[in-house]
């Protein structure tokens, strides 16, 4: 029992001192202040169909695949709440960044090898654990057996989630009431401990309204009152997105100082002046944009990207 209690904590002690400075470059577009570091907690947003599921297997992909396709190599968890998983879709995806990516040497054996392009990405695919959640208590218990799953497998850096907003209603009751800004500061604050405990690299999506300003006035408004001792709020003017892209990204202000990088996609009539060219050639893909918000509640700097969906994933457009 000794020796197992001193194992734990020398590989605990080791993961803690490897990953303290680590940066991962996991996707300039999205992230291009020099890429995520460990510990930090990023959050994904946006309304339905705005492509919040497909980005963590954009992402997912980036980290599975080898060095060689342009991947980090890494190994990744997907807890996923909304049974939004797609195996075809990553494959799909991942084809398309091992064409585009593939160094020469590996792109000329993809021509004389059509079966190497399954090869890699089965490879890939095992750099992958898949957490399927069907209940708050299955949430709430994956969580809890995260560490065990780092100690088993230290090269896992990156844990993804869709959707912490999920079971929300499984947790506010007639009888147990809480406002969504609370539930998902308390899942953002677990993570964010969990992240720097072991420096990994978080990342959550969420829909744009939970926990947000604009929701806090609608979380209840058959009830009124107020909650955990937190009047209740009306929502801002200017609804989001739309209008001053600051005064837009100021509403965000759930789980102040834990989330470390915010992304927040919206659909758009048309993508960037630059980008209308592609769009068309893309026919009836839907375009959208992302608002980028990098470093958190602190110095922060802001990007919009702009983007189209389509069978393979996202395809980002010029500025």
């Amino acid at each position: 029992m000794a020796d197992t209690i001193e194992s734990a904590f020398v590989a605990i002690s080791r993961l803690a001192s490897a990953g303290s400075e680590a940066t991962y470059n996991l996707d300039p577009i999205l992230f291009p202040d020099g890429g995520l570091r460990a510990g930090e907690l990023i959050e994904i947003s946006g309304e339905s169909n705005s492509g919040k599921s497909l980005l963590c297997l954009e992402l997912i992909a980036r980290i599975v695949l080898p060095a060689s396709c342009g991947g980090l190599e890494l190994r990744a968890v997907l807890i996923d709440c909304e049974n939004s998983y797609s195996k075809a879709m990553l494959l799909n995806i991942m084809e398309k960044h091992i064409l585009n990516q593939a160094e020469p040497t590996l792109a000329r054996t993809l021509a004389d090898d059509p079966d190497r392009m399954a090869h890699i990405q089965q490879g890939a695919l095992a750099r992958l654990h898949l957490v399927l959640c069907h209940s708050l208590e299955q949430f709430e218990l994956s969580l809890l057996a995260l560490p065990a799953l780092f100690i088993k497998h230290t090269e896992l850096t990156f844990v993804l989630i869709d959707s912490v907003a999920t079971f929300y209603w499984t947790k506010c009751t007639a009888k147990h009431l809480i406002r969504q800004d609370t539930y998902q500061r308390a899942h953002c604050k677990t993570l964010s401990r969990l992240a720097c405990k072991w420096k990994k690299v978080v990342l959550l999506t969420k829909p744009t309204y939970f926990g947000s300003r604009q929701g806090l006035g609608r979380d209840f408004e058959t009830i009124g009152g107020s909650l955990d001792g937190v009047a209740a709020t009306q929502p801002p003017t200017g609804s989001w997105p739309g209008g001053n892209l600051n005064s837009s990204l100021s509403t965000l202000t759930t789980a102040t100082g834990l989330i470390d990088h915010r992304v927040e996609l919206c659909e758009i009539d048309s993508p960037s002046p630059r980008g209308t060219t592609e769009a068309a050639a893309a026919g009836d893909c839907q375009r959208f944009n992302a608002f980028i918000t990098m470093g958190g509640d602190r110095q922060q700097q802001q990007y919009v990207r702009f983007y189209l969906i389509d069978k393979f994933g996202f395809s980002w457009l010029e500025a």
